[in-house]
């Protein structure tokens, strides 16, 4: 092949990218205007011009209106500023006096189609093009229950027409089937996610780029890309779809796959290239960057020149679409930064400094260029043997034209961010849990997992991890929040996992302890042990907290999301399709009436009720008390949060995560207001006397202990236990708490166990908690303790006797744990040690119990027993609990605990 290299392969470094001739033809993004340019250039000298400028002719400007500060500031008044900070009940935000800025109205998407063409046809049947709402009930039953085959074969229709998908060849070699590309107008999709009246009151325009002109809003783009096979077992059949959204929608609801802030852009074909093996994997890279080329194109050019676009109040903003985030896998990052694979995709470590604690220098997108702008001015790019060998010399994957090589405002080392389930919980099974297996064994371990006590919500291992060849990220993280109660070794890398989204986190602290685990020869390869940590993966540890100071928390780049919009956007609609070549084209017609019939729910239960379709503030009477009935519930489904504000009677026709109910409005409160505490209306046993009740739990001083209780409040001890002479009991009971993290988000609630002795807990079945030792007037000063009974003093049956304050809440048996050694007294785990307390100068040996309110209980507690070198292997997870004396606290019970635990660490409080 000759060697001479086209003009067009050849990959311009970033600043000559920007500053070069040769950009395509432009338009004016005032859509009044329209006007083309041969160059953005032109197109910039044109909107810039002192006299003859094309703004839109309501160009005086006003500020925006984020949703924080919305009705706390005033129009833009043309002056510079400062950035000012206003405070909104428990929002902060900071508001940019020059950018945001509204230039007239235009109409929102539900607007839109109001005012489309065929609104005539509606004006005396909303539901035109069917006949009612009973036909348009039909065609939704059809298209939701039905596959692509039973359609056509029910309404006798011939495949719809679509438009030519682009087709192209790669110059030179063949492939096995043509190249079809299927994808959408990027701008357009991120148009009508930005337009959407749904994410009104979950959207920010506030911009924080220097180098955007004054007036303008900010659309960062989030994408994210991934492979996966749509058959199972056999057929071999996979999808490579292309996820896009907006960084204008909050985190917390991008993150949720139910409220659709996700859209699928394209399906990236996965040629079969009919050329040697060596060859596949830069080809397929090279089809995959030039379709995603292809896909982008329109933002790349609105990122340089902008664009006018309607928001969700129907205000015309001039956008900018910078790539911000990219959420991919390792595999799949490496072809996107188009690096090898013993190079990092994010700084210049190579594969023989995965292993040191040293920070390197980012990789950035001009770097990268002027590497292949030198070997493409060498070597014909299409020579693939000369060029691939030229390119792995320099870590290169062999792409020649990266698809961000000319997005402006864009940098590979910011949107390529470290992404949390593959980067560190699959990191954790892939490396972390095999270490662990060699140190300890498996069968040891095994025994650690299988005799862990069992608590309701709690994935417990009953045949042990190591039998498990393949894990998802669920188990991983279920693994985790006790491995280092059972396996110290590790402690440093799980709490970075845990600490992932705190900036001032580093891992030096794994990296001292590096030659621990090679001297225990817990580090094996396929035939022997290994001596190094080359791990790609440890090295992007590194980059945590520069990315945390760049993109925020990575929580919300997570792949947990692109893996359920996998299974939505191509293993569900799959298995509606006829399964035939076009099954493509099948799964974009589903997708794309499942998208039209939300949207026409919504707009037609609008219409009905005569609402606007803008999704405008809540009246603060109004949200007081739509507060209280569901708290944040909905805060994470926009569509509900609009539908129970327009038609609260409606909303079982939209499909919904279950809220989460709130019992702070009606259950009982702790002592501190922090916690709600909840029973059943009916207890699990009623009018029990107290002989029952101490022999069925093996309480003895069961009813001494409700003495000294009741002495401390009334002085007619004897007189009280003859009005409430019977007993009722509850096996269990609930915690709700805020969120640590966001306070007023409300958790969903935790059950706490105390069973009797039975067959299949031959000890008990009781649960650990923590106590109030502040405002507990009945606690000695213990921390944690064990509940054995839940009960409640009730007077005879037909007695109109009231119960006093005392009383009126049930109460709680509880046998005590105290504090042994503190985190800093076990440097190995950083846990809290805890012993049972026993009674002094008893034989046999007696715990020590006591009675208190049910309010002076503030969080559950997990407890894992301190193992030492062997687990009994008689134990089981239904005795461990109460054979040992000694536990370990475990802080990374979840996430919530993990966070309350370790702010304890870092303050004067004590447990």
């Amino acid at each position: 092949m000759n060697d001479e290299v086209p003009a067009d392969d050849i990959p311009w470094p970033q600043q000559i990218i920007f500053d070069n001739a040769r950009d395509p033809a432009v338009t004016c993004p005032n859509s009044d205007c329209q006007q083309r340019f041969s160059s953005i250039h032109d197109l910039l000298a044109h909107l810039n011009h002192p006299t003859e400028t094309c703004w839109p002719s309501r160009s005086q400007g006003h500020m925006a209106k984020p949703p924080a500060l919305r009705g706390a500031h005033k129009h833009h008044d043309g002056q510079s500023g400062a950035d000012k900070t206003m405070e909104d009940s428990n929002r902060t935000a900071q508001y940019h006096p020059q950018s945001g800025y509204v230039y007239g109205d235009r109409q929102n998407i539900f607007q839109q189609i109001q005012n489309d063409k065929h609104e005539p046809k509606r004006t005396h049947n909303l539901y035109w093009p069917f006949r009612d709402h009973g036909e348009w009930s039909l065609g939704k039953f059809l298209v939701e229950t039905m596959t692509q085959t039973e359609i056509d074969c029910f309404l006798k229709l011939s495949w719809f027409n679509v438009k030519e998908k682009p087709s192209f060849s790669i110059q030179g070699y063949t492939t096995a089937a043509p190249i079809h590309l299927i994808w959408c107008d990027d701008l357009e999709v991120a148009k009508s996610l930005f337009g959407n009246p749904i994410f009104a009151q979950n959207m920010s325009f506030d911009p924080l780029h220097d180098q955007l002109p004054e007036g303008a809003t900010i659309m960062p783009i989030i994408a994210a890309s991934d492979k996966t096979p749509v058959t199972r077992q056999t057929g071999g059949l996979e999808m490579h779809p292309l996820f896009l959204t907006i960084s204008n929608i909050n985190s917390d609801i991008r993150m949720k796959a139910t409220s659709h802030a996700w859209r699928c852009v394209a399906y990236i074909p996965i040629p079969k290239f009919e050329t040697h093996s060596d060859y596949h994997t830069i080809l397929k890279s090279r089809v995959w960057h030039k379709c995603v080329d292809l896909v982008f194109a329109s933002l790349k050019v609105a990122a340089k020149v902008g664009e006018f676009m309607p928001d969700p109040f129907g205000e015309l903003r001039y956008c900018f679409t910078p790539l911000v985030a990219w959420i991919a896998d390792l595999p799949e990052q490496l072809m996107i930064a188009s690096v090898s694979k013993n190079a990092s995709p994010i700084t210049l470590a190579t594969h023989k400094q995965f292993r040191d604690a040293n920070h390197h220098d980012p990789h950035t997108a001009e770097h990268t260029l002027e590497l292949l702008y030198i070997l493409s001015k060498s070597v014909n790019p299409w020579n693939l043997d000369r060029f691939q060998k030229k390119a792995k010399e320099l870590l290169l994957l062999g792409i020649h034209l990266p698809f961000w090589c000319n997005w402006a405002l864009t940098q590979v080392f910011i949107f390529l961010v470290p992404e949390i389930l593959h980067t560190l919980h699959k990191f954790f099974f892939d490396h972390l849990l095999q270490w662990c297996k060699e140190v300890v064994r498996s069968d040891e371990l095994d025994a650690h997992y299988k005799s862990h006590h069992k608590c309701i919500g709690v994935h417990h291992f009953s045949s042990g991890i190591s039998h498990v060849a393949q894990m998802t990220g669920r188990e991983h993280c279920d693994i985790q929040c006790t491995i280092i109660a059972m396996i110290s070794a590790i402690h440093a890398l799980i709490n970075f996992m845990y600490q992932a989204q705190n900036p001032h986190h580093l891992c030096n602290e794994f990296h001292n302890c590096k030659v621990a685990i090679l001297e225990a020869e817990a580090r094996q390869g396929k035939s022997s042990v290994k001596e190094d940590f080359y791990i790609p993966k440890l090295e992007l540890l590194l980059s945590f907290a520069k990315a945390i100071r760049n993109n925020g928390g990575l929580i919300q780049f997570t792949a947990d999301v692109s893996e359920q919009l996998l299974i939505a956007h191509c293993k569900s609609p799959f298995t509606r399709t006829s399964k035939q070549k076009d099954f493509g084209e099948q799964i974009v017609h589903i997708l794309d009436r499942e998208e039209r019939m939300r949207q026409s729910d919504l707009y037609l239960l609008l219409r009905q009720h005569n609402h606007a379709l803008v999704n405008a503030d809540v009246d603060e009477d109004e949200e007081v008390y739509a507060g209280s009935q569901i708290h944040r519930s909905n805060a994470t489904d926009p569509t509900m949060a609009w539908v129970s504000r327009v038609a609260p009677d409606k909303q079982h026709h939209f499909s919904a995560p279950r809220p989460t109910r709130n019992h702070f409005t009606k259950g009982i409160l702790s002592d501190s207001a922090n916690a709600a505490l909840t029973v059943t209306r009916s207890p699990d046993g009623s009018n029990l006397s107290w002989p029952d009740v101490m022999r069925t739990y093996g309480l003895p001083d069961l009813c001494h202990k409700v003495t000294e209780y009741i002495r401390r409040y009334a002085d007619d001890v004897e007189g009280c236990f003859q009005m409430f002479s019977t007993i009722k009991i509850w096996s269990k009971f609930r915690i709700q708490l805020h969120s640590t993290f966001c306070p007023s988000i409300i958790m969903p609630n935790q059950a706490v166990q105390a069973k009797p002795p039975s067959d299949t807990f031959p000890s008990r079945n009781c649960d650990a908690i923590f106590l109030d030792t502040d405002q507990g007037a009945n606690n000695p000063g213990f921390p944690v303790a064990q509940v054995r009974i839940v009960f409640q003093l009730a007077p005879p049956r037909r007695s109109t006797a009231k119960l006093p304050d005392f009383l009126l809440h049930p109460l709680l048996y509880v046998q005590p744990f105290r504090i042994v050694k503190t985190p800093e007294d076990l440097e190995d785990t950083q846990l809290w040690k805890l012993e049972r307390v026993y009674a002094p100068a008893t034989q046999p040996k007696t715990r020590t119990g006591f009675v208190i309110p049910i309010t002076e209980v503030t969080h559950a507690a997990e407890l894992v027993p301190v193992y030492r070198e062997k687990v009994d292997r008689s134990l089981t997870s239904a005795t461990s609990q109460e054979h040992y004396d000694h536990f370990y606290l475990n802080r990374y019970a979840d996430k919530e605990m993990y966070n309350a635990l370790h702010e304890s660490l870092h303050t004067e409080y004590t447990l």
